[in-house]
């Protein structure tokens, strides 16, 4: 069985590559980090934040004979009761503002259910950060979680046929806003402006508490994502040893 894993940024990646001795490859010039997780193989790849980047790499990486696409990462709570850490697996993804909604593989929804992720009903992808709680409140009678690649990865999977699921980890509740420095300081990949951030803080030094908490949230969060995903790919490969059934070949659409 080969599976392709993706992630938005380096951060949401890093504790599951200290678990591992990855092997750094590339496919059509696309870096991927390469290993065996059970009876898997696996490839992981990062895409950059958005529904644009995500869909493009994905898309140019399903060229692959992939059996399944598993797209992870970061999420934003809309809901009190998914706290820091927790990891949350969606029957449908929906583009924010949009009508079009893509569905989870059922059958890899309840793998990861039986694993410990909880099953909701539908993530919803934004073009931008949603950092502050008032616009998370906003959102909560429409989804559980919002995130910013999952539509993508979706979507492309959908073009190849190939079944995919979206699994996210809680970094940052509902009852918080994020820094506003967020929105400026990482750039499209993921990757944090230094000199953008020490200029924010020397010009807004109350804010530094909500960064030191962004920071060891997002750790917590990578932490428990990686954990959960060794489990659930190592299960999901031993179930489907000899090759995949009827189910994992369903693919997102509705």
């Amino acid at each position: 069985m080969r599976i392709l894993v993706t992630f938005a940024v380096e951060a949401e990646f890093a504790p599951w590559r200290r678990l591992r001795n990855l092997e750094p490859t590339a496919i059509s010039d696309l870096p991927v980090f390469r290993a065996r997780v059970g009876s898997a193989k696996v490839d992981f790849a990062i895409t950059g934040m958005g529904i644009d980047h995500s869909y493009q790499v994905t898309k140019t990486l399903l060229a692959e004979s992939y059996q399944a696409c598993i797209t992870c990462g970061f999420a934003g709570a809309l809901k009190e009761s998914h706290a820091v850490g927790h990891v949350l697996v969606a029957e449908a993804v929906q583009e924010l503002g949009k009508a079009r909604t893509l569905a989870c593989a059922r059958n890899l929804v309840h793998a990861a259910e039986n694993d410990g992720a909880t099953r909701v009903g539908l993530f919803l992808t934004s073009d931008h950060v949603v950092r502050t709680a008032e616009e998370k409140k906003s959102l909560a009678p429409f989804a559980d979680a919002v995130e910013m690649e999952s539509f993508g990865v979706l979507l492309a999977a959908a073009a190849h046929g190939k079944s995919a699921v979206a699994i996210r980890v809680i970094s940052d509740d509902v009852r918080n806003d994020m820094p506003a420095v967020v929105d400026r300081a990482v750039d499209e990949t993921g990757r944090v402006k230094i000199a953008g951030v020490v200029r924010y803080v020397a010009r807004h030094p109350l804010q530094l508490p909500a960064l030191i908490r962004l920071g060891r949230d997002s750790k917590t969060a990578a932490e428990a994502l990686a954990h959960f995903l060794e489990a659930f790919i190592n299960k999901l490969s031993l179930a489907t040893h000899g090759g995949p059934p009827p189910e994992l070949r369903e693919v997102a659409a509705r």
